[in-house]
């Protein structure tokens, strides 16, 4: 991310991607453990320069997590050259869904997380920089209990390894598609009716700690700029950033 945006800031051109091998340092969240053993994961940050106002920045959040949704969709029903394609008995669907805000879950765990850091001046939006980790062959033996009780791989999941440039190529493809469907004809349309259908987080008892503050209840919607409505006992609280236990 950092290298990233000094690319933006001395101005890099829409779409350039910086990779790393493994993360050294992070930006953790709610005092979770993270995990970043080298080669086995994907780290990458894109430079997007989109005609949005600041308050559709987490619009590209939203539809980077829907990419990453199309990528493992693609993964998780693809037969192996082990597997039948037509199975006398199935087992159970990989689900892959998305917890509010970032997180994208398959099989109720984290494999993938998404981040959006911009900059804005004069109440215009200059850049964004948007952040990719995905776990695609990580294995989990040496990590912390913390991140062995919430995070899985594409690797865990599914019980093979991947090419990870493979899936880069996919992924990016993916990403493409869906930031130009969202700025097509330069009439951005929000893509929060999508997003909420893959969300596991709406109808359920949630806590957000949003600073200092908590927020509990029931998560009712999504508004069109991706915050959360909560129904509270004092009514209903639209949160629009902060970590959800």
């Amino acid at each position: 991310m950092d290298v990233a945006r000094e690319l933006a800031e001395r101005g890099a051109a829409e779409g350039a991607v910086v990779l790393a091998e493994e993360q050294t340092a992070g930006r953790g969240r709610a005092g979770h453990a993270w995990y970043s053993p080298p080669e086995q994961a994907l780290y990458l940050s894109i430079v997007l320069r989109p005609p949005l106002i600041p308050a559709e920045t987490s619009w590209i959040t939203i539809v980077a997590a829907l990419a990453v949704c199309d990528t493992l969709d693609a993964l998780v029903s693809a037969p192996t050259s082990e597997e039948p394609r037509h199975p006398v008995t199935s087992s159970p669907p990989h689900l892959v869904t998305l917890k509010w805000f970032n997180d994208v879950l398959l099989n109720g765990r984290k494999v993938c997380g998404t981040l959006v850091e911009s900059s804005i001046t004069g109440g215009q939006l200059d850049y964004a920089v948007l952040g990719i980790g995905m776990n695609v062959n990580t294995a989990f033996d040496a990590a912390p209990d913390d991140v062995r009780s919430r995070a899985t791989s594409l690797r865990a999941a599914l019980g093979r390894t991947f090419d990870r440039e493979v899936i880069l190529l996919a992924l990016l493809a993916h990403i493409d598609a869906r930031y130009a469907r969202l700025l097509n004809h330069h009439n951005p349309h929000s893509p929060v009716d999508e997003y909420a259908t893959r969300l596991e987080t709406l109808s359920r008892y949630v806590e957000i700690d949003t600073g200092g503050h908590i927020v509990s209840g029931i998560a009712a919607r999504v508004n069109p700029d991706g915050s959360l409505v909560v129904i509270t006992d004092q009514g209903e609280v639209a949160v629009s950033a902060g970590n959800l236990a």
